[in-house]
Parts: C-alpha cells; structure tokens; sequence
C-alpha cells in the first residue's frame, strides 16, 4: 500500500506536466509563426528608408516592399486627384483673386499631370519596368511641387492648396524612396 501512495501523486502530476508541456509548445510555435512572418517582411524596417516613415507605416499591412511601394503609389494618386479636383473646384468660387484662379488653374493642371505619372508609374511597377518607375515617379515628384513654387512667385498670395499639396509631395517622396530599394 506504501507503494500506491507513492504513484497516486505522480499519476497527479503527470498529465498536469505534459498540459504543460504542450502549452508551451503551442505558444512557441504561435512565436515562431510570428517571428517568421516579421522575417519576411517588416514594414516598419522597409518604411525607415522612407522620407516620412509614419505616413509610410500608415500603408500597413503589406507583403512585400513592392506591395508597399504600390500602395504608396495609389494613394499618392487619389491624393493628386483630389488635390486637383479641390483646385478646380476653389478656382470657381466667387470672389476669388484673379491671381488666385490663376495660380489654382496651374495646380489644377500640375496635380493632373502629376496623377497621369503616377498612373504610369503604377503600371511600370506592375511591369517591373524599373527605370520608366523612376522616372515617371520623379515627374510626379516635379510636377507636385510646381504648385506650391506657382504661388511662391506670388510672396502676397496664400495658396489654398498648400496643405493638400503638402501630403502630396510626401507620398510621392515615400513611393521614390520605396521604388528605389526595388531590386532590378
């Protein structure tokens, strides 16, 4: 009898260890899984190579610097887009300085031109056409910042644009500094 004692503790112990065990090794593979995943890719490492990292990692969730580079893309394109419609939009209110309309008919006309790159862009980095990438993204970048040098002419006038045209010329920043880590 001495002897059943002695096992009835360890009989207790037991499948209490190997729950254990197993819990542990459920939570290490969940680490494991994770850990991979972030090796893969980071977008956190990939956005520190982006002029404006916090706009960059706002991209998230991404697969790939290319996914995040064509992310980056789109949404600078809405942004153009946007920024050109508001421009025209500003232009027609009445009242508003002849100088004004003109300065917003040149961002209208930049914004649109800079959504047209950035459309070819987009297609390029589908096409891995890396060099017509570079270039048409830095046509954006040029044509982004057009606007606010349209109303620098002008040291009396505010541009109305100012803030939209602000958040456009970083994302295009941040799809250049992307596209630039795309190996050939």
């Amino acid at each position: 009898m001495g002897r059943q004692h002695q096992t009835a503790p360890l009989l207790l112990i037991l499948p209490a260890a190997l729950l254990l065990l197993l819990g542990a090794t459920i939570t290490e593979a969940r680490v494991l899984r994770r850990v991979n995943g972030r090796s893969l890719f980071d977008v956190t490492s990939a956005c520190k190579k982006a002029s404006y990292p916090d706009l960059c990692k706002s991209l998230a969730p991404s697969k790939s610097v290319g996914s995040l580079t064509g992310a980056a893309i789109d949404v600078a394109t809405s942004k153009a887009k946007e920024a050109a419609a508001i421009s025209a939009k500003l232009m027609n209110v009445p009242g508003t300085e002849k100088l004004v309309k003109s300065g917003l008919c040149d961002c209208r006309d930049t914004f649109s031109s800079a959504a047209d790159s950035l459309q070819l862009a987009a297609k390029n980095l589908k096409d891995a056409a890396q060099y017509d990438l570079m270039q048409n993204l830095s046509a954006a970048m040029s044509l982004a910042s057009t606007c606010s040098d349209t109303f620098e002419d002008w040291p009396d006038l505010v541009s109305p644009v100012a803030d939209i045209n602000d958040h456009l010329t970083k994302l295009v920043s941040n799809s250049l500094d992307l596209a630039s880590t795309l190996k050939n």
